[in-house]
């Protein structure tokens, strides 16, 4: 019973704290992706449902196409991030074949803090959100990918996941399915841009 209602707690945790992140990063999205569509954030490393400090990753959609949205929690500040050096995103793929995505370096790192908020009466601490942004050139050609391990390589240091058979299967289930969530919200959003009547 302990066990059910200690899950039950996490996952309730998990929604609000997601819900948290993304209702924060509607008022505080970089410039140059003011006008993107953004899936619900997934946690992208092993752990309880909701790990509070664990990676979560979204897909993007604008114009330009798709991007990969890595976000990085830390309790006492900003990860530090080599200014001479892009951050990159890479991702191995289950035949051994690495996926590198690069940023463009307009706005490379966005940075915001989530403040802390009391979840039945437990307080959960304010987090600091170190965001990266890489573009998928190929969208089709990145979900077609088994990928069991990634790197963030901030320049002067990195980020490793690795991940389980199990785990891999949910990580890359959950990464196609923010493709599709982005894809649909994107294209009801667009039909409505270009109707300027729609709903009224």
């Amino acid at each position: 019973m302990k066990k059910i209602l200690s899950f039950l707690f996490f996952a309730m945790v998990s929604v609000v704290g997601f819900a948290q992140e993304e209702g924060n990063d509607s008022i505080q999205k970089p410039s140059k992706f003011a006008s993107w569509t953004i899936s619900d954030a997934f946690q992208a490393e092993a752990g309880f449902a909701g790990s509070y400090w664990k990676p979560t990753f979204n897909i993007a959609l604008d114009k330009e196409g798709y991007y990969c949205v890595v976000n990085l929690y830390n309790g006492s500040g900003y990860y530090s991030v080599d200014n001479a050096t892009l951050p990159h995103l890479y991702l191995k793929t289950d035949n051994g074949e690495v996926v590198d995505l690069e940023m463009d370096g307009d706005e490379p790192v966005h940075k915001f803090y989530l403040k802390g908020y009391y979840s039945l009466n437990v307080w959960m601490p304010g987090r600091y959100v170190t965001r990266f942004i890489y573009y998928i050139p190929d969208i089709d050609k990145f979900l077609s990918n088994y990928y069991i391990k990634y790197r963030v390589w901030l320049g002067e240091g990195f980020k490793d996941v690795e991940m389980s058979k199990s785990y891999s299967k949910k990580f890359n289930k959950r990464l196609r399915n923010a493709a599709d969530e982005v894809t649909s919200k994107y294209e009801t959003k667009k039909q409505s841009l270009n109707n300027p009547l729609e709903g009224f």
